[in-house]
């Protein structure tokens, strides 16, 4: 097949899309499929990181401006849609598949339409739930009736809808989406592995000596965006109460964000700034060494569609103690690889005491984490990605012919009839 998707996020913008694209859109290269990704061109030093792995789909970028609605985001322009088709109709795309739902949606759904294409739209974002963070001079409930209103508009216009939970799924059909949805995860990458315990003393070692906190100290490990949406406040309590059971932990803090200000002067706070070390971003390949050199992975996002940072800690063998909403729900599935707690800080932070409290179990945790993640490989979930396209091309391509021989029938009777 050959695959055009388009995103108004991608590298340098560290999030999930930017994640799932690079890791399906590689393993399609890799199988021998055609593939493209169209997203915004961001500005040098913008914060992110820019991930090299580009050896199998090529990247096209185009003019984008900053959104309006968060400082990390970008927002291709309209003036750019002739040289997005261009590159469109030089392709020759089989199926449009759209990543996120602005700019880079509209110009995939107009050329699509144009060229009698399947246009499918992933949904990786629970907008309704977080949005107030970023927009606080409207009412919350405007926003989200807001939200609701656009995306009944936006995924009515897709031939069908992919989402990676079935969380996400239900949010959807609950604003009225009647369109086919798909639930495909985004897979995990295949540098997240079990690696040898002399790795993994040596990288602990590492960052003990880069950050001081974690000097000779049990590290629970948060890794993913520092946002309000990521409930990343709920850790600063946390650590309060499990420091007052053991005074042996420090809590390392890996990504970025723009609550992390806020969460840094929340530690200093109350008092832990020898406590908690923050790392920003970091590149992928280094990740796996990072997850493996946790003694607990601790995540208390609420809001997470899927929750690839979970799995990821999880196939390195890093045990879990998560919340158990949304996405984190429906990949954990009760206490697969560690332990899915109420939104209640006692309950989380006697999981984690208890991990820490008994190495048998913890061990037998982690073995646990590594083969459940197993269902969630790049290479299973590549294949149902795979097997739900060739299905919509061949149907997009019936659909084609069937509006070609009606257009043919009519012209033909035109003919006859002297109107033509």
């Amino acid at each position: 097949m050959r695959i055009a998707f388009l995103s108004d996020s991608y590298w340098p913008r560290v999030n999930g899309v930017s994640v799932s694209i690079q890791t399906f859109a590689s393993e399609l290269a890799r199988r021998g499929h055609a593939v493209v990704i169209l997203c915004p061109e961001y500005p040098e030093g913008d914060g992110g990181i820019e991930e090299s792995d580009q050896t199998g789909p090529t990247v096209y970028r185009f003019p984008s401006s900053q959104s309006v609605v968060s400082t990390e985001d970008r927002i291709v322009h309209v003036t750019a849609f002739p040289a997005i088709f261009y590159i469109l109709d030089r392709f020759r795309p089989d199926v449009i598949y759209s990543q996120t739902e602005f700019a880079m949606q509209v110009a995939g759904r107009l050329f699509a339409r144009r060229r009698g294409l399947p246009f499918v739209l992933c949904s990786h974002t629970d907008y309704e739930h977080y949005i107030a963070n970023y927009i606080t001079t409207v009412d919350g409930e405007v926003l989200r009736a807001t939200v609701r209103f656009l995306f009944r508009r936006v995924f009515g216009t897709a031939d069908a809808v992919v989402t990676p939970s079935h969380a996400m799924e239900r949010l959807l059909l609950g604003y009225g989406i009647y369109k086919p949805i798909h639930v495909i995860p985004s897979g995990i990458s295949p540098i997240f592995k079990p690696l040898g315990a002399d790795e993994i003393e040596s990288h602990r070692a590492a960052l003990m000596e880069q950050h001081p906190a974690l000097a000779g100290r049990r590290i629970l490990l948060f890794a993913g965006r520092v946002t309000e949406e990521k409930n990343t406040d709920f850790l600063v309590p946390l650590m309060k109460r499990l420091l007052a059971e053991r005074g042996d932990l420090a809590l390392l803090v890996v990504g970025d964000g723009p609550h992390r200000a806020a969460l840094e002067e929340h530690v200093r706070a109350e008092g832990l700034a020898d406590r908690v070390a923050f790392t920003g971003y970091m590149g992928r390949a280094e990740l796996p060494l990072v997850y493996a050199a946790g003694d607990v992975f601790v995540f208390p996002s609420k809001t997470e569609t899927l929750g690839l940072c979970t799995l990821e800690a999880m196939a390195v063998g890093t045990p879990v103690v998560a919340i158990g909403e949304m996405g984190t729900r429906d990949i954990m599935r009760g206490d697969h690889g560690g332990f899915m707690v109420r939104d209640d800080l006692e309950e989380f932070a006697l999981a984690v005491l208890r991990l820490l409290g008994d190495e048998e179990l913890r061990r037998s945790k982690s073995a646990e984490a590594i083969l459940w993640a197993e269902a969630f490989s790049i290479g299973g979930t590549t294949d149902r990605l795979v097997d739900f396209l060739e299905r919509i091309v061949r149907r997009g391509t019936r659909r084609a012919a069937r509006l070609r021989a009606l257009k043919w029938s009519r012209n033909h009777r035109r003919a006859e009839t002297g109107l033509g």
